[in-house]
């Protein structure tokens, strides 16, 4: 073909496009509910490109701050000096400027109160109190949650990894190798349902275990012993803080046939015996002098009790445990049996809740959000009503990206989303750490992920290890000055 046919090909073209960009609609075509057509208008083809993603600067600088802190810390910790509290109020000094506050309600300034008087007495008292975690898969791992009880632990006392479930949710722990049987079965209240479950005690984890289906008396029962073992490793990827810990406790529930149970640690035998026998919660206890670096339980019995998790603790101070719910927006908690979380509640000395939810509800565009809001805060009475004393501290939704044309953009109803969970937080008497603005508002999700190194994963939806550590770090410097305020009233 001739050079000149060539450009006058090229020129029909370009001017087709031209007169399609004239007459498309800006806003596209819209396929379906997943696939819009777009085409560049005419302003953005002449126009200079001036978007910009949120400014994380600060943020970035604060991470690198964070990670010398924090190894300071461990080894100001393993020293046995009082140094490491000097560095852990530095850094919350250093930080607090650029750190999101939690917010209050009206009037209800004074929400964490019952929990930092708890904190406040753990020097004398010499208490084991404990928080709970809950949240959606942006915790899952023990992502964010290790941080957070690190923190807790090196300054107001503490070590383990607290309550974990009999079976592994996920198969991925970074504080915990966690190995068990084949055999064993789970129930959770959340995600894929066991509908022909007769009862709803979950317990605290909102999950339970057992090695053997249900007796079913449409069918000869099976007489037949089973047996079945659990495995927990100290893991090297943790602090050194969360790999010790001074009891095992072991809760279960509902046993109606005797059940062997066998102990090793470090692979010696320990312990054996039966577990007791009967209805409602038990437990079985051991102390350590020192932590050993394996655990295996073994039981073997014709049935199984339900297991409602392991915990791993230290004999004082402060045990924060880990809790995701993967796919959940948190509407789980009028699903689990009172009596039952009541008196695990009361067991484990829980003195606060963390609730962490929203991102699940996000790819769910909708005008507004009053449906969830109404929700989430009858989830947040529930609690309230069962635990009038226990404070509940809310970590909102973090930005989520959908990718608009060639860019990643924030979702067109978070911040609706984000509002609905502030509103029934504050009805609800809870207090509101919104990790949105915290991590940069709108837009701020593609600059953890494009940082260096990154603090988010490719998906624009969840941060890496990295990135949970620092907006973990962001929250406790925001609940650390929550405390020094109360210790300063």
């Amino acid at each position: 073909m001739r050079p000149g046919n060539v450009l006058l090909f090229l020129i029909s073209v370009l001017t087709i496009l031209f007169f399609v960009s004239l007459f498309f609609p800006k806003d596209g075509i819209k396929i379906n509910d997943e696939v819009t057509l777009h085409f560049l208008t005419t302003d953005e083809l002449f126009a200079i490109d001036t978007f910009e993603y949120a400014d994380i600067s600060g943020i970035i600088s604060q991470s690198n701050a964070i990670n010398d802190s924090v190894l300071m810390a461990e080894l100001s910790f393993e020293q046995e000096t009082e140094e490491v509290f000097d560095t852990v109020r530095a850094n919350a000094d250093s930080l607090r400027a650029t750190v999101h506050p939690i917010e209050y309600g009206p009037n209800d300034s004074t929400t964490l109160y019952p929990f930092f008087r708890q904190l406040r007495r753990l020097g004398s008292s010499g208490d084991l109190i404990r928080v709970l975690h809950y949240g959606d898969s942006q915790i899952e791992g023990d992502r964010m949650t290790s941080y957070i009880r690190f923190k807790l632990q090196q300054q107001f006392g503490g070590n383990g990894v607290g309550l974990q479930p009999a079976v592994s949710l996920y198969g991925y722990q970074i504080s915990l190798k966690h190995t068990a049987s084949d055999n064993w079965l789970r129930y959770t209240a959340f995600g894929n349902v066991d509908t022909t479950l007769e009862h709803n005690k979950y317990g605290a984890l909102a999950c339970f275990a057992r090695y053997c289906p249900y007796p079913n008396d449409s069918v000869p029962a099976d007489t037949s012993i089973k047996e079945a073992w659990i495995t927990l490793q100290e893991s090297k990827r943790t602090y050194n803080i969360t790999r010790t810990f001074k009891q095992c406790r072991i809760l279960f529930g509902d046993n109606p046939e005797p059940v062997l149970y066998q102990l090793k640690a470090d692979g010696e035998l320990i312990d054996a015996d039966f577990l007791p026998v009967g209805d409602g919660l038990h437990i079985k206890s051991w102390h350590f002098d020192e932590s050993p670096e394996e655990l295996t339980f073994i039981f073997k019995g014709t049935g199984s009790p339900d297991f409602y998790g392991i915990a791993l603790d230290g004999d004082r101070g402060v045990a924060v445990d880990n809790i995701p719910m993967r796919g959940s927006a948190g509407l789980v908690f009028t699903r689990m049996d009172a009596n039952l979380l009541a008196q695990l509640y009361d067991t484990l000395n829980v003195k606060m809740l963390i609730l962490q939810f929203g991102g699940n509800v996000v790819p769910y565009i909708a005008d507004n959000y009053n449906y969830y809001e109404q929700w989430f805060y009858g989830q947040l009475k529930y609690l309230k009503k069962l635990f009038p004393d226990i404070p509940i501290l809310v970590i909102g939704v973090h930005d989520m990206s959908i990718k608009e044309k060639n860019r990643f953009v924030t979702y067109p109803n978070l911040e609706k989303i984000r509002d609905a969970l502030k509103n029934a937080t504050f009805k609800a008497g809870g207090a509101y750490w919104d990790m949105y603005e915290a991590m940069g508002g709108q837009n701020s999700m593609p600059s953890w992920v494009y940082a260096q190194p990154a603090l988010a994963g490719s998906d624009f939806v969840h941060f890496n290890q990295k990135g949970a550590r620092v907006i973990a770090e962001m929250f406790y410097n925001a609940l650390y000055y929550e405390y020094e305020k109360y210790l300063g009233r």
